[in-house]
């Protein structure tokens, strides 16, 4: 890995973008690299899925008119520009809301990052090991320009999955094309203008397309600036920059960009810091739907274990989750499958009927059945300040179950499943992963794509993936 001290002194823009540039394989630690390989197969495996849900049939019906190609993988079959499959592969990964979250700020990181690092390096003819590492310092770019803007652009508005992942996707595409630090940081200069997406639009369609969008923003950005396009050079600091005109008051932070950066090489540390690479920080959903429902899916669903409850006897839910929560959790009485994703409501009446619900329940058949309406009707929300941990990405939750008995039951769970403080065991990852991509792919494909992944850095091992993500 390049020093990158003299960048450092410069300002943020420069450091981050020496650090993309000066970055290889060689650089990533083992365990960090099996790290990027979990991410990268829990995102495939919902991608695949993502591609023929309505949200993933309509995106590629886009791309396929506006971006058509043979440069890069559609993810279910078919191709496109590098642009056009990075935004219909980053839409997919989105599709349904069971891609992986960062445990401590709010962005989903394997969806903008991972089809920007797939496309570039496929329009290069790039190897696997340049993915693996372009992967690995998009998602430290989307981490530490999260967690320099976090939480104020968050709290104002900004679904930080789009506009945060966008560098993480202009990082990755950068270091798969081989541009130089210069270049990079123009890249980043033009992925600032184009960064955006509103959290007004949880519960539609345009959710998922956040993180296409940062996806093909990315991409976009690092061809321009392949090609000599320009854009200012230190686009993330000063009076006018994204850091601050995108939170508000003076709440960027901007080392939390370069803390560390130089040492990211070394095999110690904690998440994001010296030592330690952001990936580490990646939790995974075990439900498909916004991760502030998962801490009262996992507590209802031991007390339905626990006393051994049938959804007949119980006559009230109460669920108090941290006041922030309030404003993602939108759909009190959702209409479709997407809103139901923003609903508690919906999510722990699911629950209650199913114990694991997972991608068929998230359905709008499954949403019309009068049982779970009548159950939803049961549920009541609750906000507490500063509920455990607290903030947005506390996502804690205490449950209390009434049942016809007149017994009362509470079980709390103050963290998230999926992260390094609840993990979620490898068995149901792989489960996950394997009923995700069953829907697209036969058995022995996803055989096959599983032993693509797992040896991605070896010759011949990203033709292997790309095939098998064509069903090929």
């Amino acid at each position: 890995m390049d020093d990158i001290n003299g960048a450092m002194e410069a300002d943020e823009t420069a450091a981050l973008a020496a650090f993309v540039t000066g970055t290889e394989f060689e650089d990533v630690p083992e365990h960090t690299v099996a790290d990027v390989k979990r991410a990268i197969r829990d995102y495939c495996g919902v991608a695949l899925y993502g591609s023929q849900h309505p949200v993933g049939e309509h995106i590629t019906s886009y791309v396929s008119a506006a971006s058509p190609g043979n440069d890069a993988t559609l993810l279910g079959g078919g191709t496109a520009s590098a642009p056009g499959a990075a935004l219909a592969n980053g839409t997919y990964g989105h599709a349904i809301d069971f891609d992986d979250t960062f445990e401590s700020i709010v962005v989903h990181p394997t969806s903008p990052v991972f089809p920007a690092a797939l496309a570039g390096a496929e329009l290069v003819d790039g190897e696997g090991r340049d993915v693996l590492a372009g992967y690995a310092v998009g998602v430290e770019a989307a981490f530490r320009v999260g967690h320099a803007t976090y939480p104020s652009h968050y709290e104002n508005g900004w679904h930080a999955t789009g506009t945060i992942g966008a560098f993480g996707a202009a990082a990755a595409a950068a270091s798969v094309l081989g541009l130089s630090a210069e270049e990079t940081r123009h890249a980043l200069g033009i992925c600032a203008s184009g960064s955006s997406s509103l959290k007004k639009n949880f519960g539609s369609m345009t959710k998922p397309l956040h993180a296409g969008h940062a996806a093909q923003v990315g991409v976009r950005a690092a061809l321009l600036a392949r090609e000599g396009w320009t854009a200012n050079r230190s686009v993330l600091g000063g009076d006018l920059g994204y850091g601050a005109v995108m939170t508000l008051g003076d709440a960027y932070d901007p080392t939390a960009i370069t803390d560390g950066l130089n040492a990211l090489a070394r095999e110690e540390g904690t998440p994001g810091t010296e030592g330690e690479w952001a990936v580490s920080d990646i939790g995974y959903k075990p439900y498909p739907s916004g991760v502030i429902t998962h801490a009262a899916m996992d507590a209802t669903r031991a007390l339905a274990e626990q006393e051994d409850l049938a959804t007949e006897d119980v006559t009230r839910v109460t669920v108090a989750l941290d006041e922030a929560a309030n404003e993602m959790l939108i759909h009190a009485a959702p209409e479709d499958a997407l809103q139901a994703k923003f609903s508690i409501e919906f999510c722990l009446a699911a629950v209650l009927h199913e114990g694991d619900p997972g991608i068929r329940e998230f359905a709008d058949e499954y949403l019309d059945r009068e049982e779970v309406t009548e159950t939803m009707a049961n549920v009541e929300r609750a906000f507490e300040p500063d509920l455990f941990d607290g903030g947005y990405a506390g996502y804690g939750a205490r449950v209390t179950v009434e049942t016809v008995e007149g017994e009362t039951y509470v079980e709390e769970e103050p963290h998230a499943p999926g992260g390094s403080r609840n993990p979620v065991a490898e068995q149901r990852l792989d489960a996950k992963f394997r009923t995700c991509a069953g829907v697209v792919l036969d058995e022995e494909v996803t055989d096959r794509l599983a032993s693509a992944i797992e040896r991605l850095e070896q010759e011949r091992a990203l033709a292997d993936l790309t095939g098998a993500l064509r069903a090929e």
